[in-house]
């Protein structure tokens, strides 16, 4: 592929979302590792470590949902029916997931000054950062899940489970008419 082949792809946010979105969740998982094997040999060295990557992956799911909220009329248009209702599950778990994701990064990030300014609390704020990673993992991966099924119509075998972001007043049918009207 030639330089200018691959820049004509990257200018799609479609291709973007797709280059970056397992960042977050293989990233995390790298960094849980870190994290834990630091938590065991008590290493402040590995337990900062961590903690930057950490910060670096969840923090990488800013672009990917900026990215992915570029590409979703695009991506919205070329899908059937079921593939629709897995676009807009995808992207009700993305709503619901993206600010624990961002407190990820940001409790990582206040870990790191933690633990420069008081050693002695390095273990407990890299504890309570593993602890937030567990669950953004579990998010990020319930989002993977979904948009797989975007991806690869025979995994389609089911319509999404309900998902209505009541939290905000705000329905699939109500993204759908914002977006496509």
């Amino acid at each position: 592929m030639e330089l200018a082949e691959l820049m004509e792809l990257l200018a799609e946010p479609a291709y973007r979302h797709m280059l970056i979105n397992h960042v977050p969740i293989i990233g995390l998982f790298v960094a849980l590792l870190v994290l834990l094997v630091g938590l065991v040999v008590r290493q402040p060295a590995l337990l900062f470590t961590g903690l930057g990557l950490v910060a670096l992956t969840a923090g990488a799911s800013l672009p990917v949902a900026r990215y992915g909220d570029a590409a979703y009329p695009a991506i919205y248009d070329t899908l059937d029916g079921h593939g629709r209702d897995w676009l807009d599950y995808h992207a009700e778990l993305a709503e619901f997931w993206l600010p624990v994701l961002y407190a990820t990064a940001l409790v990582a990030l206040g870990a790191i000054l933690v633990g420069a300014l008081r050693p002695r609390l390095l273990i407990w704020a890299a504890l309570l950062t593993a602890l937030l990673t567990i669950l953004g993992i579990a998010g990020a991966s319930s989002v993977a899940r979904a948009g797989g099924k975007i991806q690869h119509p025979e995994f389609r075998l089911s319509d999404p489970p309900e998902l209505a972001l009541s939290y905000q007043g705000v329905t699939t049918s109500a993204r759908h008419t914002n977006t496509h009207s």
